[in-house]
């Protein structure tokens, strides 16, 4: 089969599809057929030799949708032939081998890269917010509102009837207006026209983009545990860091159905093939992104 590998830290061009062995199914797992990977900025951050470190040689990728090929012993949740949505380390490639509480149903009206989507994206944006337990009356701001996670947190977080303010690129104001965010410019000058939307301050932050946003919380006077950062920096500042771990198979069964009902709004910014794959995470780490990054497989 061929799966996603590098040897070496660095850019996207480290990236290699190269032929290994096909796993097999141990007890209580499966092998699944991909069908769609999601790709994240956590990818990026471990390729690039950031913590955590992966030894090398690495695989690529933690989120995936695909149908199930061959049953190990005593894994009796799937049968061959069913559509399951997962996660794991390093799966990207034609196939991969997951245990069983890995893995959970997809709906079959779900496209595949929608559902390839949830794993990580979705869910880590989930719990993220759920963590704050924004209410409504507090004022709560998500950085790169529009991107892979904050897309998926700027909904979570206006359905709890919070005022919401999401930083994005100008060309991403609008949707983000579409999905009852606020949206400002960030950059330079952010705590100067966060102070100007927001003269009674924040009371949650919700940050995917890193340093800049956290610094600019604590200018404003947000208490650290009132900041929740996936971005790799929540021990630089003290600051909480709630993601998604492993899969919670009750919450992803919900966001697919309601990605299904079109409860959830979904957006894939790009879509690559896996022969593409070195281009797919090039179009990520450009940034500026609305929605995800999809590889189809």
């Amino acid at each position: 089969m061929i799966a996603a590998r590098y040897a070496r830290y660095g850019g996207p061009e480290v990236i290699e599809l190269v032929e290994v062995p096909e796993p097999l199914p141990g007890r209580g797992e499966y092998l699944v057929g991909l069908r769609a990977a999601g790709i994240n900025p956590a990818d990026v951050k471990v390729r690039r030799g950031a913590t955590p470190i992966a030894p090398l040689p690495s695989g690529v990728g933690r989120e995936f949708a695909g149908v199930v090929l061959a049953a190990g012993e005593g894994a009796s949740d799937f049968r061959v032939g069913d559509e399951v949505i997962g996660t794991g380390e390093w799966v990207i490639g034609e196939r991969v081998v997951a245990p069983e509480h890995l893995l959970v149903a997809k709906p079959t009206a779900l496209p595949w890269t929608w559902a390839a989507s949830i794993p990580v994206a979705i869910q880590t944006a989930a719990v993220a917010v759920a963590s704050q337990d924004p209410r409504p009356g507090d004022t709560v701001l998500v950085s790169a509102a529009a991107g892979g996670v904050g897309f998926f947190a700027s909904q979570f977080a206006v359905r709890t009837g919070a005022r919401v303010i999401g930083t994005a690129s100008e060309r991403n104001h609008e949707l983000l207006r579409e999905l009852g965010v606020e949206p400002v410019n960030y950059g330079p000058g952010l705590a100067e026209r966060l102070r100007e939307l927001a003269p009674d301050g924040l009371d949650v932050v919700l940050d995917h983009e890193g340093r800049a946003t956290i610094e600019t919380a604590l200018e404003l006077g947000v208490p650290r545990e009132r900041i929740n950062t996936i971005s790799g920096y929540d021990g630089w500042y003290a600051v909480r860091y709630v993601g998604r771990k492993g899969l919670d198979r009750e919450l992803v069964s919900g966001i697919a159905q309601e990605l299904v009902d079109g409860r959830l709004r979904m957006r894939v910014e790009a879509e690559f093939p896996l022969a593409r794959i070195v281009d797919a995470y090039r179009r990520l780490e450009s940034g500026h992104l609305a929605g995800k990054v999809v590889l189809t497989v």
